[in-house]
């Protein structure tokens, strides 16, 4: 009876909600479980609010791929799965992907010192392993920049290197301990472009996006006359609390530790590859999620289900025993992927705006997830 009334309140909630689009790819039914979540997700976003954009994924394949709310409140836009949406710091998971695309083709060691490729005093004793692992205790340029920028236009990734240039001193020694640094991984892509004597960007496209199938991602970039499709706008909320926009932010044109624009559609990809281990080859693959950190503290954004575990940093994602995690924060933005080991579930929920971490939505709809697995879906795993 009861799951009869589940199904009977799902007809009435498809009919009803707000979602903007949906796709699955999987021959199970998890009707209930998208019920579930479209009532958790209209809660919070609808036709007059930014919005999100979930991925459910189980074994590589699409389970819920939902949009909510709006990409662009002034054209009154839906966000989709299509929809592009900046991600914030999982722009690291792939940074850290190009260096291990490196160190397959035998071009560089997790070992080597950055001095090796910048010959700058403040990298002789890092290595790029402490780079990608923030333990390098190196300064965050990125602070600097949003605290200290003067001029009119907008750093970019030559700027922070060039900063480094002329600020040698350290926050402490290198490997010592772990500080999160959006600044390392500005490091880690030039570090990529000297060594594949090509510019980042291109190198990502050529070596990681576009083998995987992700056409639509791309890492922002304000020199060119870049068109990004289906972009969502950021936003959050002013004193008054009405919406607007963060475009425009003194750091925007970062790249490497942030600035990646990518869809459902693409990162639907990108899990599949990553479960099927078809990124790279098996030996450098299971580098992604080996810890090379100590233990860290966990973020005040991490789930609270996460609470108590240990945890250490690897390839762009926060490890525990069971799954890996990485958050993206922004100005209006927040987002969170969920990587689980003892189960292939993949979760990845995008916002463009900054109400993921205050609601603690997060959290709500993993609960809802992780109950659907465990007590409706057993079959599945």
């Amino acid at each position: 009876m009861k799951y009869i009334l589940y199904i009977l309140a799902g007809l009435y909630l498809i009919s009803c909600g707000e979602v903007k689009n949906k796709e699955t790819d999987s021959t199970i039914d998890h009707g209930l479980l998208e019920v579930k979540i479209d009532s958790l997700f209209n809660q919070y976003f609808n036709d007059n609010t930014p919005g999100a954009a979930i991925l459910v994924s189980f074994e590589g394949k699409k389970i819920i791929s939902n949009g909510y709310g709006l990409r662009d409140l002034s054209k009154s836009l839906p966000i989709k799965a299509t929809t592009n949406m900046r991600s914030g710091s999982l722009a690291k998971q792939f940074t850290a992907l190009g260096i291990l695309r490196l160190l397959e083709q035998g071009k560089l060691d997790l070992k080597d010192s950055v001095y090796k490729y910048i010959p700058y005093p403040v990298f002789r004793d890092v290595t790029i392993n402490q780079l990608i692992s923030h333990t390098s205790g190196i300064q965050d340029v990125e602070y600097v920049f949003e605290n200290h920028w003067e001029s009119s236009n907008f750093p970019n990734n030559k700027d922070a290197i060039e900063w480094y240039s002329k600020n040698d001193s350290l926050n402490f020694k290198p490997g010592s301990k772990f500080e999160y640094n959006n600044g390392g991984y500005y490091v880690l892509t030039r570090i990529i472009e000297i060594v594949s004597d090509t510019s980042f960007r291109e190198f990502m496209q050529n070596e990681i996006f576009n083998p995987i199938g992700m056409n639509s991602t791309s890492f922002i970039d304000m020199s060119a006359s870049q068109i990004i499709k289906e972009k969502a706008l950021c936003y959050e909320r002013d004193s008054l609390l009405n919406w607007q926009t963060m475009e425009g932010q003194v750091v925007d044109d970062l790249v490497g530790a942030g600035g990646i624009y990518t869809n459902l559609e693409d990162y639907s990809k990108y899990v599949e590859a990553l479960r099927d281990k078809k990124i790279l080859t098996p030996e450098f693959h299971d580098l992604i999620f080996k810890p090379i950190s100590m233990n860290i503290e966990l973020h005040s954004e991490d789930m609270r289900t996460l609470k108590g575990k240990n945890s250490s940093y690897a390839m762009g994602w926060e490890v525990f025993d069971d799954m890996a995690v990485s958050a993206g924060l922004y100005y209006g933005v927040n987002n969170w992927s969920i990587f689980e080991f003892e189960r292939p579930l993949t979760i990845v929920i995008f916002t463009n705006n900054d109400i993921l971490f205050k609601e603690n939505l997060v959290d709500k709809a993993y609960t809802i997830i992780d109950e659907y697995f465990k007590n409706y879906c057993q079959h599945c795993i």
